[in-house]
């Protein structure tokens, strides 16, 4: 168990893991001690089954939080005794024989965690859990007070109900996952099954879900549930409930089949992702509120949706996807101060149930994989460092199909140049920043990471609108869009935009008052200001374009809106960010990782490919006309040098370029290459005019030979400068043609 030295005596590390525990022994003696002085009061009864009702920001209830929705009590004699014997084995193999308290649990479980160097076990009976669970005020916090509340409480449960009544409301009271407390709302959740009809598979799942609820769902990651399944059953032989040849036919047998997951009789619907993303940020250590309390206490939960906005989010979602392999979308929508006005978290805006799950919109997983990439979205936050440093967005670059930049902060991991393309190869000829955003040029955009934004910069940029970035993600591509975020995120920082530099802290709870109108929690909006007016005011007018003229034509609303549109590469997500002064909504569009972790391509829905200037502008229109109807238009405020029109961009099919004329003709020079960006120079001077000829004699007229175009001129340094301008063709973007750099928008 311990190292020890060549002559037989404990190594230095083992004595001090042994002094560790010494330590740990002692303190749980002395813990024993305070509980024999310490009292916590005993409720009258178990907890009862008050509604808790959930309010939008009108204090209109949007739907309540009670323990008959998703926990239906049963006796003991109703859970079946397979469920029983799998709970204890797993998680208090010695509950009928302590008292409530295991001294033994606890020294056992502070070696192997000393031994690990982290939390590896957990020293609570299922008393204590109980306590811990259904006892709000013992607290959820990891100190040395909650933890002698909890035993103290534990023993006086044990001294006033008999075991197997602790055990029944245990298994009454504990979280399964999925919404599910209780073990009958659970058996009917992932099984369709009563709790007393649950096979030896089927129990030995749902006690090892215990462990880590969230984590261990069968349709998110079956290969784990099947393992906790296992480990339930070798606990279960280890305590003599089975034999080895029983768990052995038990693990053969097949589990993913047997879960039948779908809405339940104890389901409803209504805003169901934003009620079940309030109920979890209050479970968190930050709010502080245990599952008794949310479930079961009469509470009045105060939140800052706004059910109208809510229903027309659904609408504008269920009106455009409403195919069975349709993608999965989510929408939130956001004010200036910060307020979650809607908040959709995948297609099934009806299904409550689904929103039990993955919330597409703001849920972060365990492994740090939350979110999706946001494609050309995150041009903004480029745009922004840019111009905080002085920059101008009349400055110019070329715009190419197709640029390899040899930066060195610019290339990959194995030091090899950059090389970007724009979307299905178009050419742009020479443009300023705003079309360059307005046409999402990622060419451009490369240029700008190279020349004028490290990928350090873009970060910290990104930082102060609310977007985290993690610092192994770092790189020129950052500007498109290849850190995950959520929509959460990206609202709060299109919001920062609108907001004219004040990024707002997003709010869903605003108060929560207990059954005698005590107040418990009380929130406001909070905003930090994190840019110049000036510079978001020429944000704001830039991503304008995107919708008078850009990428996202199709998406006006008959008034002032600003946005950006997002397709990553091979159209795995796609993304629409926009607002107005007075509210902000993002959309994002994407499939679920299959089981083997790819994502399906978004290449033909509908007979489409999916952009974010196509379905994702489309619910942003529908949702936002809805929403703003009936109030009255707000311009953006202007910068103080109000910025030129941008001219429309050229556009060239793939194999041609922009000529001197502004229209296209072949392309006959290579990739562009530039080891270093450097100003166009200007042209130089005309040569004087030569001397008139002599005069000859006269001769017969004879037409001179037909004059072949001239040669294409060497390939153009591909920087920014102040002068050059092309004339327009007549060719114009669709919504649905974004560029794409390396096939990303």
């Amino acid at each position: 168990m311990f190292s020890l030295t060549k002559d037989g005596r404990p190594s230095t590390l083992a004595w001090v893991l042994i002094g560790t525990a010494v330590a740990g022994v002692l303190a749980i003696v002395a813990l024993a001690v305070v509980v024999l002085t310490v009292r916590v009061p005993l409720p009258e009864a178990a907890p009862g089954g008050q509604a808790t009702e959930v309010l939008d920001s009108k204090r209109k209830v949007i739907g309540t939080l009670r323990g008959e929705q998703k926990r239906k009590i049963v006796p003991l004699s109703e859970i079946s005794p397979l469920l029983q014997e799998a709970v204890v084995s797993t998680e208090d193999r010695r509950f009928f024989q302590h008292s409530g308290i295991s001294f033994r649990g606890m020294v056992r479980a502070l070696f192997t965690n000393v031994q690990a160097g982290g939390v590896q076990q957990g020293g609570s009976t299922i008393t204590q859990q109980y306590a811990r669970n259904a006892f709000g005020r013992v607290g959820t916090e990891r100190t040395i007070l909650r933890k002698v509340k909890e035993i103290s409480l534990a023993r006086r449960i044990e001294n006033n109900y008999s075991k197997q009544k602790i055990l029944e409301f245990y298994l009454n009271t504990i979280y399964f996952g999925r919404g599910a407390y209780g073990a009958e709302a659970a058996a009917l959740t992932y099984f369709k099954k009563p709790a007393k009809d649950l096979t030896l598979n089927e129990a030995a799942y749902m006690a090892g879900v215990i462990r880590a609820p969230e984590r261990f769902q069968p349709d998110e990651d079956p290969e784990v549930a099947v393992r906790i399944r296992n480990e339930v059953l070798g606990d279960m032989v280890s305590t003599r409930k089975l034999t080895e040849a029983e768990a052995g036919e038990a693990r053969a047998a097949d589990l993913i089949g047997q879960f039948k997951l779908g809405p339940t009789q104890l389901d409803t619907a209504r805003a169901g992702f934003f009620i079940e993303h309030v109920h979890r940020l209050l479970r968190t250590e930050e709010y502080g509120f245990s599952d008794a309390e949310l479930l079961g206490g009469g509470l009045r939960i105060e939140t800052s949706l706004d059910l109208t906005m809510q229903e027309a989010a659904e609408k504008s979602v269920s009106s455009v996807m409403n195919q069975p392999d349709d993608p999965e979308v989510a929408l939130v929508a956001m004010d200036p101060e910060g307020n979650v006005r809607a908040m959709i978290g995948g297609r099934d805006v009806g299904d409550r149930v689904r929103a039990l799950g993955f919330n597409f919109a703001a849920n972060v997983r365990d492994d740090d994989d939350g979110g999706r990439q946001a494609g050309s979205a995150m041009k903004p936050v480029a745009l922004t460092s840019f111009l905080e440093q002085g920059e101008e967005v009349s400055t110019k670059f070329q715009g190419p199909a197709r640029i390899t930049i040899n930066e060195p902060l610019c290339r990959d991991a194995g030091g090899q140049p950059w090389t970007v393309s724009n979307f299905d190869g178009a050419s742009y000829g020479t443009v300023d920043v705003t079309r360059a955003t307005a046409d999402s040029v990622n060419t451009v955009y490369a240029q700008v990471m190279a020349k004028f934004v490290t990928p350090k910069e873009f970060i910290a940029t990104a930082g102060q609108l609310g977007i985290s970035i993690p610092a192994h993600d770092e790189g020129c591509a950052l500007t498109l869009g290849t850190t995950s975020v959520t929509p959460l995120e990206m609202a709060g920082a299109f919001t920062t935009f609108g907001a004219r530099g004040n990024r707002p802290e997003p709010l869903l709870i605003t108060r929560v008052t207990g059954p005698d109108e005590e107040t418990l929690l009380d929130r406001r909006p909070t905003t930090d200001r994190v840019m110049g007016e000036d510079v978001a005011d020429t944000v704001n007018q830039v991503l304008q374009q995107v919708i008078n003229d850009g990428t996202a034509k199709g998406a006006g609303i008959g008034r002032p809106a600003a946005g950006k549109t997002g397709t990553t590469q091979n159209h795995v997500d796609a993304w629409f960010a926009g607002y107005t002064p007075d509210l902000t909504a993002v959309v994002w569009m994407g499939y679920p990782p299959e089981e083997s972790g790819r994502i399906p391509e978004m290449t033909n829905v509908r007979g489409r490919r999916v952009t974010g200037g196509s379905f994702p502008a489309t619910i942003w229109k529908g949702f936002m006309q809805e929403a703003l109807k009936g109030t009255k238009p707000t311009d953006f405020v202007k910068p103080e040098e109000p910025l030129p029109p941008p001219a429309p961009a050229p556009v060239c099919p793939p194999e041609t370029i922009v000529g001197p004329d502004g229209g296209c003709i072949p392309a006959s020079i290579p990739e562009p290459y530039i080891p270093e960006l450097q100003p166009i120079p200007p042209p130089p001077p005309p040569p004087p005019p030569p001397p008139p000829p002599p005069p000859r004699p006269v001769r017969p007229v004879v037409p001179p030979p037909r004059l072949q175009p001239p040669a294409p001129s060497p390939t153009p340094s591909l920087s920014p400068t102040p002068t050059s301008t092309v004339s327009p063709t007549p060719q114009a973007l669709s919504a649905a043609g974004e560029p794409q750099g390396k096939k990303r928008e």
